[in-house]
């Protein structure tokens, strides 16, 4: 009865959160820990610094998107609960907590997300559990309007030996496991990690993207455009695709969504096809039309954002696929030319000799996707 009471109080305190019309993600203990925010959901920042962000050890930042199910709409009003070890591997307790302090600790918090969907926490790297093998990890729950609590994948490092070797390859919300980047001028050291809410979590609704129409149409000859690669063999240039490559065929992928993260094993895939069949039988061009051609707080210069995109690119070992940037997507000279609608996630192309032969709006980055792909090619 104290449990249901308190559960109800929380709601009450919430405001907008008070009615759940949507549950998702199967049990998850602990996760009504996220009811216990000492600020009401509706007065929540997008940015704190945990209570041990002060004290001495390594000290970092995480910040990234919140996006919808579909990958590229950013999610406004997202609730995340974060809480972790201290530097000795263990959850400090002070000796005065009450519900699931006592389990989680001091060392947590509570964020939502801005108009953005954009948020960030600050905090000491934890310490991973003492005489135990499990990697270092932050743990993260969330919170939509209008669905019930849920948990996903953890915050790891990638720089952790106690890492897993096998990689999870149907994470919950997307991809957890994060880069360290050298420490600023202040000591701390920054990762990203956008998240996509629902992603492989039960239950939760999702009719796959809208069927829209875009790009040109089948027997259309690809006209002449001038990206800057920022990996293959024409790295650093501005090259046309066609002009230099369009006697063959190949694969265009114009997408317009700043998760790229989404494209990780698609991507990787492409390239070691790349590298089995030869660039005599395969081209590929992932044109990145950056989204951030409105105006975003959140996002810095162009020239920053080319360097990250082709840092993720480096990653990937991307030697063969050509990922180009341009720059929006409605720009006249490259997107309007191939009659990218904006509204679209991603339009694929596969070109022979200049002319569309095939072609798909808003595809889902699978194997199953991949192969239809290729079927069209050989």
């Amino acid at each position: 009865m104290k449990r249901l009471m308190f559960l109800l109080l929380a709601g009450i305190s919430t405001c907008a959160f008070a009615q759940t019309t949507v549950k998702v993600g199967g049990p998850c203990e602990g996760c009504e820990a996220i009811y216990e925010s000492p600020v009401a959901f509706d007065k929540l920042p997008n940015s704190i610094s945990l209570p041990d962000f002060n004290d001495k050890g390594p000290k970092i930042e995480i910040s990234g998107i919140v996006y919808q199910r579909d990958g590229m709409t950013p999610a406004k009003d997202v609730v995340l609960y974060v809480y972790h070890t201290d530097r000795k591997g263990v959850y400090p307790t002070k000796g005065n907590e009450k519900g699931w302090a006592k389990r989680h600790g001091y060392i947590r918090g509570w964020v939502k997300t801005d108009r953005n969907g954009y948020y960030q926490f600050k905090a000491l790297r934890p310490a991973p559990y003492p005489g135990r093998d499990a990697a270092e990890h932050i743990h993260i729950t969330l919170k939509e309007p209008d669905k019930n609590e849920y948990y996903i994948d953890e915050y790891l490092f990638a720089d952790d030996p106690l890492l897993p070797k096998a990689s999870n390859k149907n994470p919950r919300g997307g991809n957890g496991i994060v880069t360290l980047l050298p420490p600023e001028k202040d000591g701390v050291q920054h990762a990203t990690r956008h998240i996509m809410l629902g992603l492989n979590v039960n239950d939760y609704p999702y009719n796959g993207l809208p069927k829209l129409a875009s790009g040109l149409s089948l027997g259309a000859n690809c006209p002449a455009f001038d990206p800057l690669h920022l990996s293959g063999a024409d790295t650093g240039k501005k090259a046309c695709p066609m002009c230099k490559y369009g006697q063959g065929q190949g694969i265009m992928i114009w997408f317009n969504h700043a998760n790229v993260d989404q494209l990780k094993d698609f991507v990787v895939a492409l390239e070691k096809e790349m590298q089995t069949k030869g660039e005599s039988k395969i081209r590929v061009f992932m044109i990145y039309m950056n989204p951030f051609y409105k105006d975003n707080p959140n996002v810095k210069s162009e020239d920053i954002l080319k360097g990250k995109l082709k840092k993720w690119a480096d990653e990937q070992g991307l030697k063969n696929v050509a990922m180009a940037w341009i720059p929006s997507p409605v720009d006249k000279e490259t997107a309007v030319l191939y009659e990218i609608n904006p509204k679209a996630k991603n339009t694929v192309f596969v070109y022979k000799k200049r002319e569309v032969t095939a072609k798909w709006v808003n595809i889902e980055y699978d194997e199953k996707t991949l192969k239809e792909i290729l079927g069209k090619l050989y």
